[in-house]
């Protein structure tokens, strides 16, 4: 019982570091590139997990064959492609609403996790669940009325990215809890999965060069740092909620980070979003949605 309560506690603070990463992506793509704001927050992430993961799983790191590539696979979409899906939400239809949209995780969380790792689902549940999709459905009707989202086709494109990070983040939890079933620790785990992910996004950009695209700036500012920091915060916290409780009930929580991220941009987005009474209300359904799936 106490360790699934640490566990929801941790899934508490992965969701902060994830709203608070949300706002701070949006202020930093007015200025620089999606690639180069993910560019910078793989940086810190290595910066800070590699040194602390070597030092402290120092000499048995524990990493198997399976393991590896279960974490690795985990990263590829949900550090790699899943945030790409993520960044471009953001910056075409803005944090308020890319992050409800995202929120319909657990509807793909709940379903594998039930498929593939046999876990139970209550009533109370289910909604929950009900209640996170009612209101991703809402965000996605009020969309269509923001004067500052796109129209026409490039809306339901736009709408697109959010809800495909969503199905790609539901899933590779169920990757991850293979990981741990290894016996591999949740700080290697993430370590491997953002390294795997860095590799990737290598490759992109070494396939971007031959193609003869430019290199992105990378002229950091205080926003890349910002989003980069909370980003550790939420993948080291995400790590750890996994590693002490069901898929089930971590990746609903994660749902509150729309709170989080609809009340700062009332706050500290004024000028770039319009935070509707129809936008608070999809808020209010994603976090009694929350509610129900912790009870549950």
């Amino acid at each position: 019982m106490l360790s699934s309560l640490v566990g929801v506690g941790f899934a508490v603070l992965a969701a902060v570091g994830l709203a608070v990463q949300s706002l701070a992506v949006r202020l930093g793509t007015k200025t620089h590139s999606i690639s180069a704001v993910i560019g910078v927050m793989y940086a810190v992430n290595l910066l800070v997990l590699v040194p602390v993961a070597g030092i402290s799983e120092y000499p048995g790191y524990n990493v198997t064959i399976v393991s590896l590539g279960a974490f690795a696979v985990s990263g590829l979409l949900g550090s790699l492609v899943a945030r790409y899906c993520y960044f471009i939400g953001i910056a075409r239809l803005g944090a308020s609403r890319t992050e409800p949209l995202k929120a319909l995780l657990p509807l793909f969380a709940v379903g594998a996790a039930v498929l593939v790792l046999d876990e139970q689902v209550t009533a109370t549940l289910l909604g929950g669940v009900v209640l996170l999709i009612a209101g991703g459905v809402a965000v996605t009707l009020e969309s269509r009325d923001s004067p500052t989202a796109p129209t026409g086709r490039q809306l339901w494109v736009s709408l697109a990215f959010p809800l495909t990070a969503a199905l790609l983040l539901g899933i590779d939890p169920i990757f991850t809890k293979l990981g741990f079933a290894e016996g591999t620790s949740a700080l290697m785990g993430v370590t491997v999965r953002v390294a795997a992910a860095a590799a990737g996004f290598g490759l992109y950009l070494l396939w971007r060069a031959v193609r003869g695209s430019r290199p992105d700036s990378l002229d950091v500012n205080r926003w890349l740092i910002v989003a980069s920091v909370a980003n550790t915060v939420y993948l080291l916290s995400y790590y750890a909620a996994l590693v002490r409780t069901p898929v089930s009930v971590v990746t609903p929580v994660l749902g509150t980070s729309t709170l989080f991220v609809v009340g700062g941009a009332a706050v500290f987005l004024q000028d770039d979003e319009h935070v509707t009474v129809r936008l608070v209300g999809a808020t209010v359904l994603v976090v009694a949605g929350v509610v129900l799936v912790v009870q549950g």
